[in-house]
């Protein structure tokens, strides 16, 4: 059985919030990320607050009623935030299949969905930063749900 932080989870996210912050001068590069991205994997909902440089808060969700009224929301099967994971931790990044820009471009493994397109747009207007954030996969040992 494989051991690590269980992905998707609270906890897991909160690693690569401590990574972020320990790299905050990185993210200072990018400027500041005010926003909030809703990560659904399957049926499984976390948000993940940013603010400025670093994240404010996170938590589980039981519907997207309960997200913030203005956020975007990454979606997709287990096994494509898998196979990304796997890739940043292969390669301490991912190649240029792996990204997140790649995967939502066609919709397809992973989707980008938002109460409107102002919500949705934080996610592009904020991709390299979000990009950094799940980069910091390469250093937390990852086990997966399900």
């Amino acid at each position: 059985m494989a051991t690590g932080t269980i992905f998707p989870s609270e906890q897991w996210f909160a690693e690569l919030a401590r990574i972020m912050k320990e790299n905050e001068g990185s993210y200072r590069e990018l400027g500041a990320m005010d926003c909030t991205m809703v990560v659904k994997v399957d049926d499984c909902l976390h948000e993940i607050v940013f603010e400025g440089f670093g994240v404010k808060s996170i938590r589980k969700l039981d519907s997207l009623d309960q997200a913030l009224p203005e956020h975007f929301v990454v979606e997709g099967p287990l096994s494509a935030w898998r196979e990304m994971i796997e890739n940043i931790r292969a390669n301490g990044a991912p190649d240029l299949q792996h990204t997140l820009n790649y995967l939502t471009f066609p919709d397809d493994p992973l989707l980008v969905t938002g109460p409107d397109q102002l919500d949705i747009d934080g996610f592009y207007r904020f991709n390299e930063s979000l990009q950094r954030f799940f980069n910091g996969a390469a250093a937390v040992a990852t086990a997966y749900a399900g």
